[in-house]
């Protein structure tokens, strides 16, 4: 192997395997962020806008062609509407998303986020027009600025007194949410009014060394254009100032070239457009060129949306469903093809290879035929159009290929509801196999449709599964289930939870059927004695600030006498912030509650659950009791039924379903089970007889017992 060849050698296993792994580590941190996930939600709010907005454009660029010119202003107004309307739109869907994240009420959230943005706008400028001088990093800090400041606001109120109304408090922490914004605003204003003015004057300065006057700021702005949408950030919408103070220097130019008063400029905003931002911003149409040379690569489906769209130079549906968003890996080729790009027209320009621009053209105009219509109808810079095509293909497509190259095993992320683990990427995801915030997005939206057809067609019932003591048979618990009953009568299962769970909603299932679940005990089964009521909790619902509050509202009330309450924590998915877990669960054992680790031996064997946690009992998954068919199965219960006794617990077994079954995991030194060997998941009203003969039958005994004596 030659000296170059290694070198070349050495070089690409130093992209692939150092540089492009950390880089994807490096995106499992972003993807994670709620303040970049914040400020993508919003940046895809926006997305139907800009896309429309590009088509306004394209309308309105050909009925200037056609010489409607009436129509053709009109619709050029309309996009100018739609641009003014795009930071608020911002504004409250950072609200919104911020409200469904956390479970907040979405009107107080989207009142605050607006309020905010109307104060620091007002700090800024007492002249401004608050609808249409608005600026996108404004509309975005006021969101987020704003409902931080009201969740910091609402722990502290938790933490002063108990609340027994969430909406109280809601309510109670937007007030002085608001008024805290309003003093420190009113602050700064009278009292630092000159530093304010001085800041946004730096701002203007710095501006100006993004104004492409020359070659280097030229570079400063193709930077300018490219890098912010790294966190979803159109670079047009985010200075808008700049550009169109560019197109408004840019047609006077042209303009008094036309009057031979002024030699034309080489950089003007259709020299980006040509140029740097074929298919849209990053050269994206050498990106969809790479996808098709991949044959097998799972992107082309995503081409049936974005390719059409590329032909206008929109290419939103490219740069969010790839992504390129929150991507540290794609962002390099994103920045790097139109940086080349610049470099080479703009050589290519100064040295007269190609001509100068002379005509403005939309940047919604096809390629190729923009490039025709603006350099005055050339074949040479159609040739370098081409030849910076090719370019662009050569830097997209080793990183293209690399993401190619990630197994399913590799392309992991953390667990939205789990913030410790990684997990792998489903490998049938709708558009391609890498996270994808418009995919997410979908899927919110489908589970909230699926959430809502719930709610219109029947109602949640509750089921109850007992908990047996093998060596009597006698229940002395009652684990309860959720069920969904239709206004036909139909009755599913749970698998309607995954909805909940996508849409951040499991604590109001969680906290429905804890309220339910005990007040059916005090109404139905209050002389029922000596019995344990399981409810299930999830991670999302362990991790709520609500959940304590919850607990002492819901026994407020006494439970019938000789009952106690049971929250089961499952081991089959870990739990965000092991630490605080460790405390809530302290807490709610001070409160009275037992608690049990569910499907212990499934999941994630997390054996560290068994010293970590304050545990009461310990419910064996029923993979244990399949494992008995194997040789050594029973001898490896044993030893799991020694180790968990250890810790001096409740151990119970699930999924028991023959005698032989039973036996066995009695013989192994279990002394409770479940399974429906003894119950199926039953009704109140077929439980409740239950309880009742057990109880007769135990008094009945009692008294044989008495007269015996």
């Amino acid at each position: 192997m030659s000296l170059i060849a290694l070198g070349n050698f050495v070089i690409k296993e130093w992209l692939y395997n150092n540089l492009l792994r950390r880089l994807n580590n490096s995106q499992i941190k972003l993807l994670n962020n709620r303040y970049a996930n914040a400020i993508i939600a919003s940046t895809m709010a926006i997305v139907p806008l800009s896309i429309v907005r590009g088509l306004v454009i394209t309308a309105s660029v050909i009925c200037d062609t056609a010489g409607f010119n009436s129509a053709a202003v009109w619709f050029m107004q309309l996009q100018i509407g739609f641009l003014a309307l795009a930071p608020l739109v911002m504004n409250i869907y950072i609200a919104v998303h911020w409200a469904v994240r956390n479970r907040l009420s979405q009107i107080f959230c989207i009142a605050l986020s607006i309020s905010t943005l109307m104060i620091f706008r007002r700090i800024l400028d007492n002249n401004a027009q608050f609808f249409l001088d608005i600026s996108i990093p404004m509309a975005l800090a006021s969101g987020i600025i704003g409902n931080v400041l009201q969740e910091i606001v609402s722990k502290k109120l938790l933490k002063i007194r108990q609340w027994n109304d969430n909406t109280n408090i809601t309510i109670v922490s937007f007030f002085i949410t608001l008024g805290i914004i309003a003093l420190f605003s009113s602050v700064i204003k009278l009292g630092a009014e000159i530093y304010v003015t001085n800041v946004m004057s730096f701002f203007s300065h710095i501006s100006v060394y993004f104004y492409p006057t020359d070659f280097l700021h030229g570079i400063s702005y193709v930077l300018l254009r490219s890098v912010p949408w790294f966190f979803g950030l159109h670079g047009y919408y985010l200075f808008m100032d700049i550009d169109v103070a560019f197109t408004a220097a840019a047609k006077v130019n042209i303009s008094e070239w036309h009057a031979g008063h002024s030699a034309l400029n080489i950089l003007s905003p259709v020299f980006y457009d040509m140029w740097c931002n074929s298919g849209g911003t990053g050269n994206t149409l050498s990106l969809i060129i790479c996808i098709l040379m991949q044959p097998k690569s799972p992107h082309r489906r995503l081409l049936s949306i974005a390719a059409p769209m590329a032909l206008f130079n929109i290419n939103e549906p490219l740069i969010f469903g790839f992504p390129i968003v929150l991507n540290p890996v794609m962002i390099i080729p994103f920045v790097l093809t139109p940086l080349t790009a610049y470099l080479v027209a703009y050589g290519a320009t100064y040295m007269d290879l190609i001509p100068r621009i002379s005509e403005i053209v939309s940047w919604s105009t096809p390629g190729p035929l923009k490039v025709w219509l603006a350099s005055g109808h050339s074949a040479s810079a159609l040739i370098v159009y081409l030849l910076l095509l090719v370019l662009g293909v050569i830097i997209y497509h080793p990183f293209v290929k690399s993401s190619l190259k990630q197994s399913v095993a590799e392309n992991t992320n953390l667990d939205l509801l789990t913030g410790e683990m990684k997990v792998n990427q489903p490998a049938d995801f709708e558009m391609v196999p890498n996270y994808s915030h418009v995919v997410e997005q979908n899927n919110y939206i489908e589970a909230q449709r699926q959430i809502e057809k719930l709610q219109r067609d029947g109602q949640f019932i509750l089921y109850f599964q007992p908990q047996v003591r093998i060596a009597d048979s006698k229940i002395v618990a009652l684990e309860v289930l959720i069920r969904h009953q239709s206004d036909a009568g139909k009755i599913t299962p749970p698998v309607f939870l995954k909805y909940y769970e996508q849409t951040g909603m499991m604590p109001e299932i969680d906290f429905w059927v804890m309220e339910h679940a005990l007040d059916y005990v005090r109404e139905h089964m209050s002389d029922c004695e000596k019995m344990t009521l399981s409810v299930n909790i999830s991670p999302q619902t362990l991790i709520d600030y609500r959940l304590p509050n919850m607990v002492r509202k819901v026994m407020a009330t006494p439970l019938p006498s000789g009952w106690n309450l049971e929250f089961e924590i499952t081991e089959s998915q870990k739990v965000q912030d092991p630490v605080r877990v460790a405390e809530v669960l302290e807490k709610l054992r001070d409160l009275g509650i037992k608690i049990a680790l569910d499907d212990f031996g499934s999941g994630y064997s997390t054996l560290h659950y068994l010293t970590r946690y304050p545990l009461d009992k310990i419910k064996l998954d029923r993979s244990m009791v399949l494992g008995l068919a194997k040789p050594d199965g029973f001898n490896f219960l044993q030893q799991v039924v020694k180790l968990c006794t250890v810790i001096q617990c409740e151990i119970l077994i699930e999924g028991v379903e023959t005698q032989q079954e039973l036996e066995l995991v009695q013989k192994a030194g279990i002394e409770l089970c479940q399974g429906f060997f003894y119950y199926r998941p039953l009704p109140g009203d077929v439980v409740y007889p239950l309880l009742k003969e057990q109880r007769q039958q135990a008094s009945h005994a009692h008294q044989q017992v008495a007269a015996t004596v």
